[in-house]
C-alpha cells in the first residue's frame, strides 16, 4: 500500500507521542493543526493509516473524548518506520526521472491531476511540482499537443487516443531501453519499479508472451521491430483495462500475419484476463506487417530499381558491407513509414550526439527517401541509420588484431556492426572473426574463440563474454575488457591542435537572438563577412534544422551545407539570454562549417575534441557564465 506524504507525516506524530513518557492522546484538531490540514482530512487518512500498520499488528486507536493513538510493541513499531524509510528512498528520484514520471501520468488518464497530489506522491513541494509542469509544457509545444490548466482542479493533457499512444510509446521506451543494455526475444532486464509507468508484473509477462510467440510462430523480427511491439502492446494493455480504445483504422483489410496477430493477442489474453477489442488485433497486425520475413536477396531486387540508395552512396564513399546493410535497413522501414507504424530508437540522442558525421550523411539520405515515397522519416529511425555510417566510419579506422572475438546479438545486424566497427578501432588487438544472431552462436563452435562480446545475455558460456551495448563509451568498454590491449592511434595532443586551429576570436558572438532561425542567421551573417561561408550557407543551414534538430540539453550545433564553405571554422554563440529550439532552452550555439575537401582522418580527429567539450558540464557552463570572447577562447582551447 502506498501512503502519501501527510500520512507518513501522522504516523510519525503518532509515534512520536508514543516515546513520550508522559504521552497522551492525540486529538483530530491537534493534528489538523500541526499538518495544517482540515480534521475532515485527517480522519480519511486515519483511515488508511489504520488498514497500513494493521499489517504490521499494530493498532490506530480512536476514543471519543480520549483521543488518538497507536498501539503496539517497540519492535512492530521499528519495523513500520523501516519500511517508511526505505520507500521515501525508492521514491525520492532524480528531477529527469520524476519529470518522466509526471508526464506519463499525464498520459494515462483523461482526468485532472492536482499539484498537491504530485506532490504527495513524489515527496516533493509544490514549487518543483509546477516548474515539472512547466517543463512539460514546453515538450509538449514542440510536438503540437496542449496542456490544459484549470484553477481548482489541475492539469490534463488535450489530445486523442492515437495521438496519446504515440508519445507513451517514447516514454516507455525510454524508460525500459535507457536503463538496460538491450531488450530481445531472450532476456528482458528491468529497472526498479519506482522508475517504471509499467508495471513491473506486466512487462514481465508480456515479454514471456511475446518470447514464446515468436519461437512457436518463426517470426523474424529485429531488435528494434521486437521493442516497437512489445512497447505497444504494453500500452494496449494498459490502455484497454481502462476502456480506451483506437476506433480509427487507416488500411484496407488484409489477411496477411491476420492469423499471427490473433495467436498472439489470444496468449495475452489468456495471461491477463483481458479482452482486445478487433480494432485492436488490427494493430498488432500492423506490426508483424511491418516487420514481416525479410530475404536479403528480395531486398537488393526491390532497391536496386531506382538506385537511389547507391547513387548517393557513389557520393561519399562505401563497402558493401554500408551497401547490403542499409539495402536491408531500409526495406524494413519502407514497409513501416508506408503502414505508418512508428520505432522508438533508445540510443537516439546519443547517437546524434557522438556520431555528428554519420547523423549528417543519414540525415541526407532520408531526405532523398521523404521526396521520393512522399513518406516522413523521425530521427528515431535516421539514427538507425546513422549506425550504419558510422560502422562504415569506423571499419576505415580499423586495424587487425590477435585476440580472436566474436560478437552477439539477438540478430546479427544493424548495432552488432556497429559495435564490431567500434572494437576493430578501439582495441588493436582484436580480430573479429564473427558476427553472430543468438541462434548462430548456439550453434556455433567456440573452440578458437578467446573472447565473446554479446549485446545480449548468454546462458551458461564457456568463454569470456563482455556484455556491452553499441554506443558505450571507451572508457567503459577498456573496464569491462579484461584483456591487456594497446592503446588506439589517435593523437590527443594532434587532436587539440586541429580543433584550436578552427576557433577564432572573430568567429564568436556573444548576443541576444528572437530565435532559432535568428541565432543562424546572426552567425552566418558574421561568418560570411569573415570569409568563412559562402552566400545561401544561412538559407541551407535553417533548412538542415528543419530536418532535424541539432539542439540537446543546453547546446546547439548547427550545420552550414559543405559546399557553401570556404574555409572550414567553427562559429560560436553565447546567447545573452536562451533561446527555445525544438525541445531544449539553448543558451550556447556552435556553428559547425567544415569544407569539402576536409580529409575524414581530420574530422575523426576534431570531433573527438569536440565531443570531449560538449560533454564536458563544468567547460559548458563557463563557457555561458562567460563575459568576454577571451575567456570562451580560453576555455574552448584549454588554456
Amino acid at each position: 500500500m502506498d501512503l502519501t506524504k501527510r500520512q507518513i507525516q501522522l504516523i510519525l506524530i503518532l509515534v512520536e507521542n508514543k516515546k513520550e513518557s508522559d504521552h497522551q492522546a492525540l486529538s483530530a484538531k491537534d493534528l489538523s493543526q500541526r499538518i495544517n490540514v482540515s480534521t475532515k482530512t485527517i480522519y480519511k487518512d486515519l483511515q488508511v493509516i489504520g488498514v497500513y500498520v494493521k499489517n504490521y499488528d499494530v493498532e490506530l486507536v480512536k476514543k471519543p473524548r480520549i483521543g488518538i493513538y497507536i498501539k503496539g510493541s517497540d519492535k512492530k513499531l521499528l519495523k513500520i518506520l523501516t519500511e517508511i524509510e526505505f520507500n521515501k528512498k525508492n521514491r525520492y528520484l532524480d528531477r529527469s526521472t520524476r519529470r518522466e514520471l509526471v508526464f506519463s501520468q499525464l498520459l494515462n488518464t483523461d482526468v485532472y491531476i492536482t499539484t498537491q497530489y504530485l506532490s504527495d506522491k513524489y515527496f516533493v513541494n509544490r514549487q518543483i511540482i509546477l516548474d515539472d509542469i512547466d517543463n512539460i509544457e514546453l515538450r509538449l509545444e514542440s510536438i503540437g499537443v496542449s496542456l490544459i490548466r484549470k484553477s481548482g482542479k489541475g492539469f490534463k493533457l488535450n489530445l486523442n487516443e492515437e495521438q496519446r499512444r504515440k508519445i507513451l510509446t517514447k516514454v516507455i521506451s525510454r524508460q525500459l531501453f535507457n536503463s538496460s543494455s538491450i531488450i530481445n526475444e531472450h532476456e528482458l532486464k528491468i529497472v526498479s519499479d519506482n522508475n517504471l509507468s509499467i508495471p513491473k508484473s506486466l512487462i514481465t509477462k508480456v515479454d514471456k508472451v511475446l518470447s514464446n510467440f515468436i519461437i512457436n510462430e518463426h517470426m523474424v523480427l529485429n531488435d528494434y521491430e521486437y521493442q516497437s511491439l512489445f512497447v505497444h502492446l504494453l500500452i494496449a494493455v494498459e490502455r484497454i483495462k481502462l476502456g480506451k480504445f483506437i476506433d480509427r483504422v487507416y488500411w484496407g483489410k488484409s489477411e496477411t500475419f491476420l492469423k499471427e496477430a490473433e495467436v498472439l493477442v489470444r496468449s495475452i489474453e489468456d495471461e491477463l484476463s483481458i479482452k482486445f477489442p478487433s480494432q485492436e488485433i488490427y494493430y498488432v497486425q500492423l506490426h508483424l506487417l511491418a516487420a514481416g520475413k525479410k530475404h536479403a536477396s528480395k531486398v537488393k531486387a526491390n532497391l536496386n530499381a531506382n538506385n537511389l540508395l547507391l547513387e548517393y552512396l557513389k557520393k561519399i564513399g562505401f563497402d558493401n558491407q554500408l551497401y547490403e546493410g542499409l539495402l536491408l535497413h531500409i526495406n524494413s522501414s519502407l514497409n513501416r513509414w508506408k503502414l505508418g507504424v512508428s520505432i522508438t530508437n533508445p540510443y537516439k540522442d546519443e547517437i546524434i550526439r557522438k556520431y555528428n558525421y554519420a547523423f549528417e550523411n543519414a540525415i541526407h539520405l532520408k531526405e532523398l527517401y521523404e521526396n521520393k515515397y512522399n513518406i516522413t522519416i523521425n530521427d528515431d529511425e535516421t539514427a538507425y541509420l546513422a549506425l550504419h555510417f558510422e560502422a562504415f566510419l569506423e571499419r576505415k579506422r580499423a586495424k587487425n588484431g590477435i585476440v580472436n572475438t566474436i560478437i552477439v546479438c539477438s540478430t546479427g545486424l544493424g548495432t552488432s556492426q556497429l559495435l564490431a566497427a567500434r572494437l576493430k578501432r578501439e582495441f588493436s588487438n582484436l580480430k573479429i572473426i564473427r558476427i553472430l544472431s543468438y541462434d548462430e552462436y548456439l550453434d556455433f563452435d567456440i573452440e578458437d574463440v578467446d573472447l565473446i562480446v554479446s549485446t545480449i545475455e548468454l546462458s551458461a558460456p564457456t568463454k569470456p563474454v563482455v556484455y556491452a551495448s553499441p554506443v558505450v563509451s571507451t572508457d567503459e568498454l577498456k573496464n569491462k575488457i579484461n584483456i591487456a590491449i594497446e592503446n588506439n592511434d589517435i593523437d590527443a595532443n594532434n587532436n587539440d591542435n586541429l580543433f584550436n586551429s578552427l576557433i577564432s576570436d572573430k568567429n564568436i558572438l556573444i548576443s541576444k537572438a528572437s530565435s532559432w532561425e535568428d541565432a543562424i542567421t546572426k552567425m552566418g551573417i558574421l561568418l560570411e563577412k569573415n570569409q568563412i561561408l559562402k552566400p545561401n550557407s544561412i538559407k541551407s543551414a535553417i533548412a538542415r534544422e528543419h530536418l532535424s534538430y541539432t539542439s540537446f540539453k543546453n547546446i546547439a550545433t548547427p550545420y552550414a551545407n559543405p559546399k557553401y564553405v570556404k574555409q572550414s571554422q567553427i562559429g560560436v554563440l553565447k546567447l545573452l539570454n536562451p533561446i527555445t529550439w525544438g525541445k531544449q532552452k539553448v543558451s550556447l550555439v556552435f556553428f559547425i562549417a567544415f569544407n569539402q575537401n576536409t580529409p575524414q582522418s581530420e574530422l575523426d580527429k576534431i570531433y573527438d575534441r569536440f565531443w570531449d567539450i560538449l560533454s564536458n558540464r563544468k567547460i559548458i557552463k563557463e563557457i555561458i557564465s562567460s563575459k568576454t570572447k577571451e575567456q570562451i577562447i580560453n576555455l574552448l582551447k584549454g588554456k
